[in-house]
């Protein structure tokens, strides 16, 4: 049997201090690439990311999990997740997703965000990016106690299908614990019926990802970055249920 391990006030209360510096990388990010400064790296949100671990005193999650080599995941256009960070200059219309996992005293917050850089080259990007913060907000609203871990599943899906977006299902929403990636698995298509009741002390990551077109994936030969036939992106956060208040560990403070 695959357990669930429940979270405590001390969890919680650690957790919430991950999520701020989670919460404000991504804020520092987005602020970077929405001013549009000539000749911005993926290196460049990089060092934004490692000030940032610095002064909270939080680690950066994702360095040498699994022997990934940069501290946030920075994914370029048909790279959907998992984007290793390199010198790339941003282009104008690029899309660009921004993974971040920070760890305080054992607890984690794992959130991500999609921003397009300069001038949108398609209408089309833009209603993915709105059609995926929806998606997002609707499998948050689905967390409820006493609801089946389906539910979110459930209400991702129900506007992806009424969107021209594919909906990715290989890769899932996780719970969080003192691993990254715990049970249960939070999928972004299921049934509101599916998977175990939503209790106090749940942790996890609800994280829905689209694409224009088919909704097909394949590992490129880095070994880490996901690609996608046309562009995609990625919106996630982590929610922490306790007392019967629904913790939202990742919300970004004045975000549109």
């Amino acid at each position: 049997m695959d357990f669930i391990i429940l979270k405590n006030q001390n969890w919680l209360n650690n957790q919430k201090h991950a999520g701020r510096c989670a919460a404000n990388i991504l804020k520092s990010c987005g602020e970077l690439i929405s001013s549009n400064i000539p000749n911005t790296s993926l290196k460049d949100l990089e060092n934004i990311a490692f000030n940032l671990f610095k002064a909270y005193d939080c680690l950066a999650t994702f360095l040498n999990y699994n022997g990934f080599p940069n501290s946030i995941c920075v994914s370029v256009n048909k790279v959907l997740v998992h984007g290793i960070v390199s010198d790339y200059i941003l282009q104008p219309g690029d899309v660009l997703s921004v993974d971040v996992g920070a760890t305080f005293q054992g607890s984690i917050a794992d959130a991500a965000r999609t921003w397009i850089y300069g001038e949108p080259i398609s209408q089309m990007h833009v209603e993915l990016l709105e059609v995926c913060k929806k998606a997002l907000n609707a499998g948050q609203e689905a967390v409820r106690v006493g609801n089946r871990i389906g539910a979110i599943g459930y209400a991702i899906n129900k506007v992806a299908s009424k969107s021209p977006f594919g909906l990715i299902t290989e890769y899932t929403g996780h719970g969080i614990g003192p691993d990254l990636h715990e049970n249960p698995y939070v999928l972004n298509k299921s049934l509101p019926n599916e998977g175990i009741r939503i209790i106090n002390g749940l942790s996890i990551a609800i994280e829905p990802m689209l694409v224009i077109g088919q909704p097909i994936t394949k590992v490129g030969p880095d070994g880490w970055g996901v690609f996608t036939p046309d562009v995609g992106c990625h919106f996630e956060n982590s929610i922490t249920v306790f007392e019967n208040k629904i913790h939202i560990i990742t919300e970004i403070a004045n975000e549109n």
